[in-house]
């Protein structure tokens, strides 16, 4: 066996004063401990991989599947998340599911900090020993005066999204939506950025807890205690150098994705003596660099940060003079009979083979070829032409697209006016709100002097002239009703704005809430209806005051557009400004994509593949794997 160097025998010695000759230390030994056991490693976390991918998944489906029976419900949307997910009982079922996914993080972590301990001391580890660490730090986190380590996993490195000490980690994804909100929206920037900020710092400071709860005889709260205290005096040393590695891992991972995927590439093209096309060789180029980068991440990332981890942990250790607070359990490395360990293997292979032939069997539809979907204007061609004005229609109408969409509010006075939010202030710089305000006092305000070209004297555009112009050019058209609570007739008043200009078989009305959709159905059960919903679970057909299902893009799955389409009902969604998400929403089956971008969107379905079977897989996982940190 390979010894390793004295200086990664427990303790790092810095040998100059500067940091970076400690941070050359730093980085040496840690890539020496991600060498020794390498193989172990890498097993070890290929096994806590497909595990947790198919336990989680199982048990996040028989979780939804329970909240809605307690609640009553058949389908989980937005009119109803506040019944189904605040039912007693299903916040019960969610905290032990959350639970259990986070032990088996810890579990990995755990595991992780064995093996780079082991070589820390220049000894060989085995897949059982670690699979024993994992388990004795799952049986010391179930304790009470332990389970603020659940919170400190399930929530503190999500939100951060640094240090990825596991795959297995809950991803904690904020909708698209929300995203946008909070980049535009200069308020909610700098607060989310402080709130950040704030938990960089939180972690920097308590980054050695876990280390000091599986390493040492330590309740979490004492670690915590005992992690402040290592970083006292270290504060900016911890941080920079973590900050470093980051960096360092991230350009080496892309790095390495880039050289073997275009290297791959242009041999094959070799092989078949085929040059091809250079632009859709690069489009190629980049997908398939990004699912390698996720791949790669997913393994050498939680190895060479818990590594790191080691590194930094037993040179803090033993400058205070505590190594041998160390738990000796952690230096074991037991041998097991060779039954126990096919078993070890057996377990998750037996779970891979069945859950393949469900999935198989479940999602046999996918060997369908795809339809090509049709692309909706968001508010107009609002990336060439202000929002929701007649410029936006206009140039949606030239690119020859079937639909639009708009949002609609009334006037004081009872006009129906084309704008997203409820004043005007945004489009035309003044605090106005459009129902306390009649047509004629809005229609005064420019709306597209900020916007480059010729848009200084673009008025406030009415649903009437919209639909004209709509029905002028054969499109279709999405009205979202907006309004403010205090309208009166407000669904009547867009009804027959509707009849009137003739479009009744040419519009869909849409709404996020609910009770405007029921007041639709209530008015003309015979009017084309889409729920807009940003959560879409469950038997979603049962809604009856909908005829179509509106959806934010990353809620849509291939199942949920299969269910829906054989109850007749079609599925737009929203809102796509990204080529890259295209590919797997013609895969999913969708048959309307609504972007603030029309000609992007156009582009790229041009050039989508539409196959069925192995191919249409190929990409639904490809983009799974792509949007897995995401």
């Amino acid at each position: 066996m390979k010894m390793v160097d004295k200086s990664a025998i427990g303790v790092i010695k810095t040998k100059g004063s500067g940091f970076y000759k400690n941070f050359l230390y730093f980085i040496k030994n840690v890539l020496i401990l991600f060498r020794q056991n390498f193989k172990e490693v890498m097993l070890f976390i290929l096994f806590c991989t497909v595990v947790t991918a198919v336990i989680s998944n199982t048990l996040k489906n028989l979780l939804l599947n329970a909240m809605m029976n307690v609640s009553g419900q058949t389908f989980i949307a937005p009119v109803n998340m506040r019944e189904v997910f605040l039912n007693p009982l299903s916040i019960v079922m969610a905290l032990v599911f959350a639970i259990v996914v986070t032990l088996f993080s810890l579990f990995e972590i755990a595991g992780l900090l064995h093996a780079f301990s082991m070589a820390q001391i220049g000894r060989e580890t085995n897949l059982s020993s670690m699979f024993m660490a994992g388990l004795r730090a799952c049986r010391k986190a179930v304790h009470p005066q332990n389970w603020f380590i659940i919170i400190f996993i399930m929530i503190l490195f999500p939100l951060t999204k640094v240090m990825p000490l596991s795959g297995s980690t809950v991803k904690l994804i904020l909708p698209g939506f929300v995203n946008q909100t909070i980049d535009y929206t200069q308020s909610l920037f700098v607060l989310y950025n402080v709130i950040y900020l704030a938990l960089i710092i939180f972690l920097t400071v308590y980054i050695f807890s876990i280390n000091s709860f599986v390493m040492q005889e330590n309740s979490f709260v004492k670690s915590c205690t005992k992690s402040r205290k290592l970083v006292t005096g270290n504060f900016f040393e911890v941080l920079i150098t973590l900050i470093l590695l980051t960096i360092i891992l991230n350009f080496l991972i892309n790095s390495l994705s880039s050289i073997i995927v275009v290297n791959a590439k242009e041999f094959i093209s070799f092989l078949q003596r085929n040059r091809g096309n250079i632009v859709a060789k690069s489009e190629d180029v980049g997908t398939y660099t990004y699912v390698l980068r996720q791949i790669l991440k997913s393994f050498i990332s939680p190895a060479v940060n818990n590594a790191a981890l080691t590194v930094l942990f037993f040179r803090y250790i033993e400058d205070k003079g505590e190594l041998t607070s160390i738990s000796r359990d952690m230096f074991k490395a037991k041998k097991y009979p060779k039954k126990i360990s096919i078993a070890f293997f057996a377990v998750p292979i037996v779970l891979l083979i069945g859950v393949t032939v469900f999935v198989a069997n479940r999602y046999s539809f996918l060997a369908e070829k795809c339809s090509k979907p049709l692309v909706c204007a968001h508010r107009g061609d609002n990336v060439n032409a202000p929002e929701n004005t007649l410029p936006a229609f206009e140039m949606a109408a030239s690119e020859n697209l079937k639909w639009i969409e708009l949002d609609v509010h009334q006037t004081s006075d009872g006009v129906i006016v084309c704008n997203h939010d409820s004043s005007i202030k945004r489009t035309a710089g003044v605090n106005l709100a459009i129902h306390d305000n009649t047509y004629e006092e809005l229609v005064s305000h420019e709306l597209g002097e900020w916007m480059p070209g010729d848009y200084d004297h673009v008025k406030m555009t009415t649903l009437r002239e919209a639909l004209r112009l709509a029905k002028l050019n054969h499109m279709n058209v999405q009205v979202e009703l907006k309004g403010h609570k205090d309208d009166v007739g407000f669904e009547e008043n867009v009804l027959k704005v509707i009849n009137e200009t003739e479009m009744h078989d040419n519009v869909m009305i849409i709404a996020q809430d609910a009770s405007r959709l029921r007041r639709i159905y209530e008015l003309d059960p015979g009017i084309t209806k889409g729920y807009c919903m940003f959560i879409a679970i469950g038997n979603v057909e049962d809604i009856y005051y909908t005829d179509n299902i509106t959806i934010e893009e990353t809620n849509v799955t291939p199942e949920l557009v299969r269910r829906l389409h054989a109850q007749g009902k079609k599925v737009f969604c929203w809102t796509v400004d990204l080529d890259d998400t295209v590919q797997y929403l013609v895969s999913c089956g969708v048959d309307v994509i609504g972007t603030d971008n029309p000609m992007l969107i156009t582009n790229a379905l041009d050039k989508a593949d539409y196959s069925g079977g192995f191919r249409r897989v190929f990409h639904i996982l490809m983009h799974i794997i792509a949007n897995m940190d995401k």
